[in-house]
């Protein structure tokens, strides 16, 4: 009997080790990481109502709105692939190298992945999203507010890119982008060259009567 108690005693010390800063911390990366992929999953189509709500802004010829929310939905693709990318990269650390190393580094890691989350929280809210349609004051306000969130976030090629984006809905829509007016009148260089080439025959026939 005494084995037989000796074996719980061994088993129920192996079960209560403790469990080390280290294993807390990969622990609260993982579920930080899980619940961002949970929320991406979640929240794609709310990204593609945006899409589809810039279509109807520039059927409605605000094209001013459509390309606010296409840069709002940049943004958010921006935030969520660096925070991402963040999160995987300070797990690996926290695997790879002495705890005690990184630990401040995984703590400000916890804390951008947070402040990430409620920010998606914010930005993905579908019912607010739909206030951009309105002509009321506290619709311009919103805009006002998405304009000043964007402000200085998305980088030159960002912007190339969302404006690539919204030529291509209305491309999709028939629409064409402005260009400059064609001359209906020949240029003068073009008049110059016409007038010579009708010139040209009368002047070799005074030259053979010559």
């Amino acid at each position: 009997m005494g084995g037989i108690f000796s074996k719980k005693e061994r088993s129920t010390q192996k079960s209560s080790a403790p469990v080390s800063d280290q294993d807390n911390a990969i622990l609260a990366l993982k579920t930080q990481r899980d619940k961002m992929k949970q929320m991406i999953k979640r929240k794609e189509n709310c990204m593609e109502k945006e899409r589809q709500l810039a279509k109807q802004l520039l059927k409605d010829g605000k094209k001013d709105r459509a390309l606010l929310i296409l840069k709002k939905k940049r943004y958010q693709e921006n935030m969520i692939d660096q925070t991402l990318k963040h999160l995987s990269k300070i797990e690996q650390m926290v695997n790879d190298l002495e705890f005690a190393e990184v630990q401040q580094r995984v703590t400000e890691g916890l804390r951008q992945g947070n402040e990430a989350l409620k920010k998606m929280n914010q930005l993905f809210d579908i019912d607010e999203i739909d206030r951009i349609m309105e002509e009321t004051k506290e619709a311009a306000e919103y805009q006002e507010e998405i304009s000043n969130m964007l402000a200085g976030q998305l980088s030159n090629t960002d912007v190339s890119d969302v404006e690539h984006e919204l030529e291509e809905l209305l491309a999709a829509q028939g629409q064409q982008v402005e260009l400059p007016e064609v001359p209906s009148h020949e240029l003068p260089e073009a008049e110059t060259e016409k007038q010579r080439e009708k010139e040209k025959p009368r002047r070799e026939k005074v030259a053979l009567e010559a």
